[in-house]
């Protein structure tokens, strides 16, 4: 059973059109002064999911509390009937506010951000917020961490073709989708009713299901299909200009934070090419990286051939221990 994460500070970060966008944060308990941060963004295939889910990583919250780190859990604009590109927006503004004085006030009086210090992390669909803030964040996070991450590339087939219904698919309700795509509520906390999930999810199996997740998540009609008929080489060149900006595979540059990321070799959601080629990129630019590939672990990195609910797969727990273990090392390069 998924243990009931911990309680923090709720704070709003950003308001748009009326609608707040929220953060937890958690202070560690017997530490104070000048402090590192580490960010996590949660999964829900860019659709769902809030800030306190389901996957909420204890890990690495009590990892942040033994070491006297702030965790920081963020929530985000998702996907219909907003698209991508305002969660890029919603990453900018969280670092700019995790920068003001409106969140050192927030504060006790006895602790402060150390803004040279903040780690991004990003699972599943949250990796692209934390891929985002790498690119496009003031202040630039020192390090990223990435478990099962999207957005590593999404030129790849995966993204642009229709394909067969994952395990996940099994846990929402498809004849839902036509009152979810004809419901306009912008939606960043989107907490289930009951069980793990809401069936907001559903927006993002259909889209697999039919090759149209970048269509729905860029907001673009019929930019898979177009993208498939042509070779992968070639897709960047024809991906609209208004748009590029969430390829954020396309600004990997010299300047991109240390990064450690860890996938599951059998992960049928997003496939390990993601972080492949993200890792690859930053070994040719000579950036600090690791890549943690965990063999046979599904999506989440669990064990697909343990049963519903899944296990934990071989492995998992070493690949989180040298996860954090990464961040705290590059901690320890900036001086505090």
């Amino acid at each position: 059973m998924q243990a009931t994460p911990p309680r923090g500070q709720t704070l709003v970060y950003s308001t748009v059109d009326g609608h707040n966008i929220k953060f937890d944060y958690f202070l560690p308990r017997t530490v104070s002064g000048r402090l590192p941060a580490v960010i996590y963004y949660h999964g829900g295939g860019m659709t769902a999911g809030w800030r306190g889910g389901f996957n909420f990583p204890t890990w690495l919250h009590d990892n942040c509390q033994e070491k006297g780190y702030i965790f920081i859990s963020a929530d985000y604009r998702l996907c219909h009937p907003t698209t991508a590109l305002h969660q890029i927006e919603d990453a900018k503004a969280l670092f700019k506010f995790l920068a003001s004085e409106d969140f050192k006030y927030a504060l006790p009086e006895s602790v402060t951000l150390d803004t040279d210090r903040i780690a991004v992390t990003g699972f599943s669909a949250g990796a692209f917020s934390a891929r985002a803030a790498c690119i496009y964040a003031d202040p630039k996070p020192a390090v990223l961490m990435t478990a099962y991450g999207s957005a590593g590339d999404w030129l790849l087939d995966h993204w642009t073709v229709g394909r067969p219904p994952t395990t996940i698919a099994k846990l929402v309700d498809l004849d839902d989708v036509p009152r979810l795509l004809a419901d306009k509520t912008v939606v960043s906390e989107d907490k289930p009713t009951q069980g793990m999930m809401s069936n907001r999810f559903a927006l993002t199996v259909r889209w697999e299901l039919d090759g149209t997740f970048l269509d729905n998540c860029l907001g673009r009609p019929g930019l898979g299909a177009k993208l498939n008929k042509i070779p992968y080489e070639e897709r960047a060149a024809a991906i609209p200009e208004n748009l590029k900006p969430a390829f954020v595979q396309l600004f990997v540059s010299e300047s991109h934070p240390p990064t450690i990321l860890v996938h599951g070799t059998a992960d049928e959601v997003v496939p390990d090419q993601e972080s492949v080629h993200h890792h690859e990129q930053l070994k040719k630019l000579g950036v600090k990286t690791e890549l943690i590939l965990v063999e046979g672990a599904g999506h989440g990195l669990v064990d697909l051939k343990s049963g519903f609910p899944p296990k934990p797969a071989k492995g998992k727990d070493e690949a989180y221990r040298r996860a954090a273990g990464f961040i705290d090392e590059i901690f320890a390069t900036v001086k505090a």
